[in-house]
Parts: C-alpha cells; structure tokens; sequence
C-alpha cells in the first residue's frame, strides 16, 4: 500500500486540479474558435452567442462606416 503525508496528497490534488482547469479553458478556446470560424453559435445558458474575430469585427466596423458615409452624400 502506498503512504502519503497529508501534504503530499494535498498538493497532489492541487496540482490535478490546476492541470484540470488549464485543460478545460484550452477546451473551451478550441471550442470558441471552431464557432468562429464556422459561423455557429455557442449555446451558454439556452442562449446563442456568435463568436467573431479581430478581423470580421474590424470589416463590419468599416462597412458600417462606409454605409453611413454614403448616407450623407445623398
């Protein structure tokens, strides 16, 4: 039968824990970028929330900006 101190398995179990939160956010940013680049939604909740990047945020803004642009020639 293995020994351990009291404080061995504590940080043991702390050590465990930490890895297994590391490995769920990388899951989870694995899982936002899929969305991203797939254009589907997340489901946080029963509520959809759409991920998008730097880029795709970027070109919306200057659309947008070119749209009311033209508004103001007419």
């Amino acid at each position: 039968m293995i020994y351990m101190e009291e404080s061995q398995l504590q940080q043991l179990l702390e050590a465990k824990y930490k890895k297994g939160v590391q490995h769920g956010a990388k899951i989870m940013q694995q899982r936002m970028l899929l969305a991203c680049e797939n254009g589907t939604p997340l489901d946080i909740d029963g509520r959809a929330y759409f991920v998008r990047s730097d880029l795709q945020n970027l070109r919306e803004i200057i659309s947008n900006i070119g749209r009311e642009g033209n508004k103001n020639e007419l």
